[in-house]
């Protein structure tokens, strides 16, 4: 079950919101990387929004707080959404993720949509930088936003952290794990997070268009630098119009990233940009969403964050199947 908390305006003074919440009981939940659990489909969720931090620091952003009710020591994600996406998609991930006993930050990017209505006029140039910034401003300050949420308090490890970014969001969180930008020559490696995993991300500037090397300069990257562990997710169904290399164009983040950093791809078969249902069963293209390859898509997630955040760090990450391969 899923209580949803929607507080207006009201938020923040430096850092994040303090506003009392009423706690529902339920099963109890631990964390998913001390108990090793499934997912308790069962469990009691809360979701905070729109929670509005940063507005002191230049990097102002709503973000969305979902988690379970119950659990101590519970390790956070968060997640950076795709292009004009925004913190009320990926629904279905979300409560997963909950459910399996993390807690779920969602933020808000210059891009992103307002209520599934495209963000008005141009977006900034420098979108791409803007994303990473945040994603590095919500790194640092973590602590302070869990101390002034009252469900929160207490119950979080927040040495515990990882970055999911989905398309545009995988260039963002691929960045923070220390890729380079090939068009600023800068690094911008954020160590808080211990891990990340890419779903559908970008792939070589070289394989873009004409007209996206005019429009994406920003994705020019460096790989090589990108520390682990890293799990990257594509279809083998993803066409995307930025480039004519089809779907395998997506695997360069993998093939480019270095060895023995426990670096890993799976290829989920017949799936589009959604993976299978990361988001809805809805979303184009229709007919690539399928309970298995979301269910098979969701387990790989957690099994790979359970063994990132876990003090063995990754290493006891075991690539089962033939879609799932390390390096």
């Amino acid at each position: 079950m899923l209580i949803q908390y929607r507080w207006l305006p009201a938020v923040i003074a430096s850092v994040a919101l303090a506003v009392p919440v009423a706690v529902v009981g339920t099963q109890p939940i631990t964390t998913a990387a001390d108990a090793g659990q499934v997912p308790d489909p069962a469990a009691t969720l809360v979701s905070i929004d729109p929670v509005r931090v940063g507005k002191d620091s230049g990097q102002p952003m709503d973000i969305r707080i979902t988690a379970p009710i119950q659990g101590e020591h519970l390790s956070v994600v968060v997640l950076s959404h795709g292009n004009q996406l925004s913190r009320t998609d990926y629904a279905p991930l979300v409560r997963h993720l909950a459910a399996h006993g993390y807690v779920v930050v969602q933020p808000d990017h210059p891009d992103a949509s307002v209520d599934g209505l495209m963000p008005p006029g141009e977006q900034p140039a420098d979108t791409w930088l803007i994303r990473v910034r945040q994603l590095a401003w919500l790194a640092q300050n973590i602590g302070a936003i869990v101390d002034a949420t009252p469900l929160l308090e207490g119950r979080i490890d927040v040495t515990r952290m990882a970055v999911i970014g989905h398309s545009f969001g995988g260039h963002s969180a691929a960045l923070v794990m220390g890729a380079g930008s090939g068009a600023q020559r800068q690094r911008f490696d954020v160590p808080a997070y211990r891990a990340a995993i890419l779903l559908a991300p970008p792939g070589n500037f070289d394989g873009l268009t004409d007209a996206w090397k005019q429009r994406a300069p920003y994705l020019a990257m460096d790989w090589s630098t990108m520390r682990g562990p890293v799990l990257t997710v594509n279809g083998s169904a993803d066409m995307t119009p930025l480039t004519d290399q089809g779907a395998a164009w997506h695997d360069d983040v993998w093939k480019q990233a270095p060895r023995g950093r426990v670096m890993c791809l799976m290829t989920v078969a017949g799936a589009g940009h959604y993976l299978g249902g990361i988001d809805s069963f809805l979303r184009a293209p229709q007919g690539d969403a399928t309970v298995e390859r979301r269910t098979r898509v969701f387990g790989v997630v957690t099994a790979f964050l359970d063994a990132a955040l876990s003090p063995a760090r990754g290493a006891d990450f075991k690539p089962q199947g033939d879609d799932l391969e390390c390096k």
